[in-house]
């Protein structure tokens, strides 16, 4: 449609938005959201990166940030409380994200140290899979380190001064302090402490989800078991006792790799997490903590997502052992599965944007289109956003998910994994899982809003908990069912967006591997679970939000 085809970058409002508890006094409330229309798929996106980035941006006194035009220079934005500033940013651009943090905090250092977001050469050249780096964490799916890029946009600099004022401190701090409680006496909280999300890759391998070598199964033993959680703490996490957590979290599920030994030794890097672990690893064929950690760490640096790399260099394995791209297109890379160097090869190749597979950094759709030869029928990705690691054939309500998730594949909206695979229930079963989908769409659109981090919930405290603390800061005369229907809405919402770029039924669809490979999905049954949740939504048949569900929601 016409409106599909307009490009990301003439859609020119973009924004970083903090929830209402972002920077509250209360571990996990760190969440803040980079939105855009997204260059990768056509989509609404929002982007999702905790750490310090957000808080900062609250005590400099701003609940968010809407960026609109261009520059024609590279610039970048200085915030200390009040005063904001457009700076110069020739001299950063180019720069890798580390570098260009180090720089800014070193220009902008004051009583208080400043907090940087920042893109990479990626996001510079406007390639798909660029994210957006703050802080060591990243707003990393959809490609909006492009929109930035295309903006001139290097970097967002804050530093402030206010305090978090709850509109209600004496229910606020009990709330809090029933939070806290549950954190101290949680056995999940204990675990994620120790091994981080590392700690699913043994269950979900053992459940036929861990997937490998371009998904092609779910289960390998011998990958699993050098990338599971005890082997990163081992290696590189000291026991799991190092850590470099979020701003006030008593969770601390982030852990600090040191490589002492090797090929990389001396490399300190940020986690990594379950789901580079699993696709910058196994997906690929690796096995070796210390490769999984660098080939992360140059995804960062670059600014690429790391699940979307991990997933479209798989895909090129997959050609390339096809033979339906030889050493002449890789550029004499051997880019057989479990050729570690081959990967961390590419990743230079993708994020610098010089090499012949640079244009792999626009991600497996892109790539399949350039390569031809049916090379789609392997390109694992939902409306363009390569699916995370979680074999969709594993679970049903998984699968379901990233097909009509408003992003494209996406594993937490909602995570479905651990509910079918870990619970009681069959996760081959179709019943009942558009219900099942749709509810969690709605609860994790509430978590995304009000600024916390999902582990919270995960791991200790209930939304009645959150509820309370987000009444008791906020200040809203507001009952519980009003708070339940803040999902609802951001849902409905975001699927009307994508509604007006032309997206409907025929986009919500999987990948011809997940219909025709292993535990295969049918058509039938993905119609079946499609009309079930189309009802549950109140959606039409054809996945179109209609006029009167909006007026109902009062958002029309």
């Amino acid at each position: 449609s016409k409106n599909r085809s307009s490009k990301p970058f003439r859609f020119l409002n973009r924004s970083r938005m903090n929830g209402p508890l972002t920077g509250a006094p209360v571990t996990n409330c760190v969440n803040f959201a980079v939105c855009a229309k997204s260059p990768l798929t056509g989509t609404w996106n929002d982007s999702h990166c905790n750490g310090w980035w957000g808080p900062e941006l609250r005590f400099a006194g701003y609940l968010g940030i809407i960026i609109k035009g261009k520059s024609n220079l590279p610039v970048y934005v200085n915030i200390t409380d009040d005063h904001v500033e457009i700076l110069d940013a020739a001299d950063l651009w180019g720069n890798d994200t580390f570098s260009t943090q180090e720089i800014l905090k070193k220009r902008h250092s004051t009583d208080r140290e400043s907090r940087v977001l920042t893109i990479g050469p990626a996001g510079e050249r406007m390639a798909k899979l660029a994210c957006v780096f703050a802080e060591y964490r990243t707003a990393a799916r959809g490609g909006l380190g492009a929109v930035m890029g295309s903006k001139g946009l290097k970097a967002i600099v804050v530093t402030g001064h206010k305090r978090y004022e709850p509109a209600n401190p004496g229910a606020f701090k009990a709330a809090r302090k029933r939070i806290y409680n549950k954190v101290r006496t949680s056995p999940g909280v204990k675990t994620l402490r120790k091994m981080g999300t590392s700690q699913l890759v043994d269950p979900v391998n053992e459940t036929g989800g861990l997937s490998n070598r371009n998904y092609t199964s779910g289960r390998d033993d011998n990958l699993s078991e050098k990338l599971n959680g005890p082997s990163f703490m081992e290696k590189l996490w000291d026991g799991g006792n190092r850590r470099r957590s979020c701003r006030g979290c008593a969770i601390q599920c982030s852990h600090l790799a040191v490589v002492e030994a090797g090929k990389y030794k001396g490399l300190v890097h940020d986690g990594p997490e379950f789901e580079s672990i699993t696709l910058l690893g196994s997906n690929c064929g690796i096995n070796d903590p210390a490769v999984v950690t660098q080939a992360e760490h140059l995804c960062d640096s670059y600014g690429l997502d790391s699940m979307s790399t991990g997933s479209t260099i798989s895909f090129l394995m997959e050609c390339f052992s096809r033979e339906l791209i030889t050493s002449e297109d890789t550029g004499g890379l051997d880019l057989s599965f479990g050729n570690a160097d081959a990967l961390i090869e590419t990743i230079h190749m993708m994020g610098s944007g010089k090499g012949k597979l640079a244009f792999a950094a626009d991600g497996n759709r892109d790539a399949a289109a350039r390569i031809g030869n049916n090379s789609d029928d392997l390109a694992m990705n939902v409306k363009g956003l390569e699916i995370p690691a979680y074999l969709p054939q594993a679970a049903r309500g998984q699968a379901l998910a990233y097909a009509v998730s408003d992003r494209g594949a996406c594993h937490i909206r909602p995570w479905m994994y651990g509910k079918e695979a870990f619970g009681s229930g069959n996760p081959l079963e179709c019943g009942g899982k558009g219900a099942m989908v749709w509810d969690g769409q709605m609860l994790n659109a509430i978590l995304d809003s009000i600024g916390v981090c999902k582990f919270l919930l995960m791991a200790a405290a209930g939304l009645d908990d959150l509820f309370d603390l987000y009444i008791a800061a906020a200040g809203f005369d507001m009952g519980r069912a009003e708070f339940d229907l803040i999902g609802k809405r951001l849902a409905v919402l975001t699927r009307a967006f994508n509604n007006h770029e032309g997206f409907n039924r025929t986009h919500d669809t999987l990948p011809k591997k997940v219909m025709t490979e292993g535990k295969s999905i049918s058509q039938a049954d993905l119609d079946l679970m499609l009309d079930e949740y189309y009802k549950s939504s109140g959606f039409t048949k054809e996945g179109i939000v209609p006029a009167s569900l909006l007026r109902e929601l009062e958002i029309s």
